[in-house]
């Protein structure tokens, strides 16, 4: 195209040029605000779940977006523009035909806030993502489908459709809006693998460790990542710092918010726990541990029984100065007495055994349908469980002791645990195993004085365990003990 000699008419018609190119394709200009910039710092190679984590309003879904639709485009067609600049690094695969899958909540926010807000419209402070030119080749918003003409697609998936409509596709990228359930996520992420996908999660973290959901997947994404998980991100948008937002409005916000249980999820993407850890003493690297400890140690094992649900076992040896050596785990669900009871033993391997213990309430209850107690249906299994000696608190001042001792090292007075790292249950139970709070009224997020009740049932045996105080001592042959000869 020949431009107009009059530098004045020349320079209008770029103008305009420029201007229409920057409405067909609002994506190459937009640029994220300098608080936003660590979300693409962070994006690099070698992280394979990004986590942007903030409260609404914060930014945190529109710099997804970007990402996505950067992601379905390809690097080649942001070169020279401003977009360049967030781009050029991002983890983007070299290869065409990139499948991509953005997951809503529901059908209602997909449609309405991803895929109309975000994509195809625009919101109030952005142009759509979406270009306009011959970058795009179709769009099925009925099928919630983006073909794009370098063979890339963008599929829109809904949460709530279940897992079974996340299954057989193999996807380069993925991102979740807000946190789904568990069994979504492992989904996508199960669609990553062969192909080396990536994923990134936008979210408001209202769900932590005392929340009602079974798994909170994006909090245990975060204890991960505190603990040394490499190749998991996570960066914390505040409302307070977007431009965009008015400082009346932000005044409102924390107003609103001022010592509400959400006040750090809301205001500024941070994770909240509404109560405390039962044990905020346990530390991985104090209390993980690989010491073998020899079978002459003198041994319990102790069993948290269920009639339905899950029923743990927890081994533990004791050394000469009455330390608790934690090496081995059981934890199944939904079996009769008689196959938990033969697992146990399985899992035993024949050791010698010098205490068995059980739940002294379960144990002491009878059955409807034997009409033996639970202690009498383990005995005749072949386990010669005794009940635990308990305190009023079932033996949670016991164990706190137990973990509090090793913590102090050598100078504290109470006796140590240490847990092998093979043991995966109770590392997930103790650093979930919270006091239970109010859900709803006016006491909501205050704390009930007790541990909720799910998933605790490896904490429940070593509770027990605790209690008993064991000390370490020469084995005697006779007593509870079976035999390492025996079948079992």
């Amino acid at each position: 195209m020949q431009l107009p000699d009059n530098p004045v008419l020349a320079s209008s018609l770029l103008d305009k040029m420029e201007a229409k190119r920057r409405d067909e394709s609002f994506i190459r200009y937009w640029l994220p605000f300098d608080y936003e910039k660590p979300i693409f710092q962070k994006f690099t190679k070698g992280v394979k779940v990004l986590v942007i984590a903030g409260g609404n309003r914060s930014g945190k879904t529109l710099n997804a977006a970007a990402i996505t639709v950067a992601f379905a485009l390809g690097k080649d067609y942001f070169r020279g523009d401003p977009a360049w600049s967030w781009v050029k690094d991002l983890p983007i695969p070299e290869k065409d035909n990139r499948s991509i899958w953005t997951v809503g909540l529901d059908f209602k926010v997909l449609k309405d806030v991803i895929w109309r807000e975000k994509f195809i419209a625009g919101g109030s402070n952005h142009g759509p993502l979406l270009p306009k030119d011959d970058s795009i080749e179709n769009i099925l918003e009925r099928d919630m489908q983006i073909y794009f003409a370098n063979g890339s697609v963008i599929s829109g998936k809904s949460a709530d459709s279940g897992r079974e409509k996340f299954q057989s596709a193999s996807v380069d990228l993925v991102w979740i809006d807000e946190e789904c359930d568990a069994e979504i996520f492992d989904e996508c992420y199960q669609r990553t693998v062969d192909c080396g996908g990536l994923i990134v999660v936008s979210v408001t973290p209202l769900i932590d460790i005392n929340s009602g959901v079974k798994t909170p997947w994006i909090y245990n994404l975060w204890e991960d990542m505190k603990n040394g998980r490499k190749d998991v991100a996570f960066v914390n948008l505040s409302v307070l710092d977007n431009p965009v937002v008015p400082e009346a409005e932000k005044q409102k916000l924390l107003e609103k918010w001022k010592g509400h249980p959400e006040e750090r999820a809301r205001l500024f993407g941070e994770f909240v726990r509404r109560s405390g850890l039962v044990y905020p003493n346990w530390d991985r690297k104090v209390h993980l541990r690989r010491t073998n400890p020899p079978p002459d140690w003198y041994t319990v094992v102790s069993i948290d029984p269920a009639a339905t649900g899950p029923t743990a076992a927890l081994w533990g040896r004791v050394d000469s100065s009455g330390n608790l050596h934690l090496f081995k785990e059981y934890l199944e669900a939904d079996l009769p007495v008689s196959e938990h009871a033969l697992n146990i033993k399985n899992k035993n391997r024949g050791d010698k055994v010098d205490l068995w213990l059980i739940d002294p309430t379960w144990g002491n209850q009878r059955t409807a349908e034997a009409h033996k107690t639970g202690q009498q249906l383990y005995r005749d299994a072949g386990l010669p469980v005794r009940l635990a000696s308990v305190d009023r608190d079932f033996g949670r001042l016991a164990a706190w002791e137990y973990l509090q001792g090793t913590v102090i090292g050598p100078e504290g007075r109470n006796p140590k645990v240490w847990v092998d790292p093979s043991l995966h249950e109770f590392v997930d139970e103790i650093e979930h195993y919270i006091v239970d709070s109010y859900h709803s009224g006016p006491l909501k997020g205050l704390s009930k004085d007790r541990p909720r009740k799910r998933a605790d049932d490896i904490m429940n045996a070593f509770q027990y365990l605790c209690s008993q105080r064991p000390r370490g001592k020469m084995r005697s042959d006779s007593g509870d003990t079976i035999a390492s000869g025996s079948y079992f």
